[in-house]
């Protein structure tokens, strides 16, 4: 007689289907533990400011390079010379919340419809020796400062402290060369 038994050739399967999945299971474990240091993509932002430079009729300005020194990471940068001339920078703040300059000659409205979202004006913020609109709401901030021409639009989920701190690492780029509306230097007279 044979001595094969059913329940035992169920057991012998699920014990080996079970080993399988652990296995597959531990396998997973290492694989997330050796990864699970957070990679935030990065980009360079300065060669968009430099062909901005060149493009726009409006003097331009970029998030200093000492922001990145303070834990700032750059994540995106798009701009659009073809229309409205429009750049943003979007960066992972040293907080690990989300922030976007955005510099634009398109119409001011526009500008500041899109980029504020639905937060309201709740008043100003002096940041840098100018006065930048402060609009807020539950999940999102602004400030926006219109210029002749331009207008500039700090925003994102971080906390106001961010976003001004953002705003006043702006820096004016040099005029691109062979511009005509440069003023001229004076040299020292020896």
């Amino acid at each position: 007689m044979s001595e094969y038994s059913r329940s035992s050739a169920t057991f012998k399967n699920y014990a080996i289907s079970l080993g399988i999945l652990v296995g597959i299971v531990l396998i997973m474990a290492f694989v997330v533990s050796t990864r699970s240091g957070e990679h935030i993509p990065t980009v360079d932002y300065r060669p968009d400011a430099d062909v901005l430079g060149e493009a726009a009729d409006y003097p331009v300005r970029a998030p200093s390079a000492e922001l990145t020194d303070e834990g700032w990471t750059p994540t995106s940068s798009t701009l659009n010379v073809s229309g409205p001339v429009e750049w943003s920078v979007g960066f992972a703040t040293a907080a690990d919340s989300h922030a976007m300059f955005t510099q634009s000659d398109a119409d001011p409205e526009q500008v500041v419809a899109e980029r504020v979202k639905e937060a309201e004006q709740v008043g100003t913020v002096a940041v840098g020796g100018r006065e930048w609109e402060h609009y807020d709401s539950e999940d999102w901030g602004a400030l926006v400062l219109r210029e002749e021409g331009v207008t500039l639009v700090v925003s994102g989920s971080a906390e106001l402290d961010e976003l001004a701190h953002l705003a006043e690492g702006l820096e004016d780029l040099p005029a691109a060369e062979g511009d005509g509306d440069a003023e001229p230097s004076e040299s020292p007279e020896g």
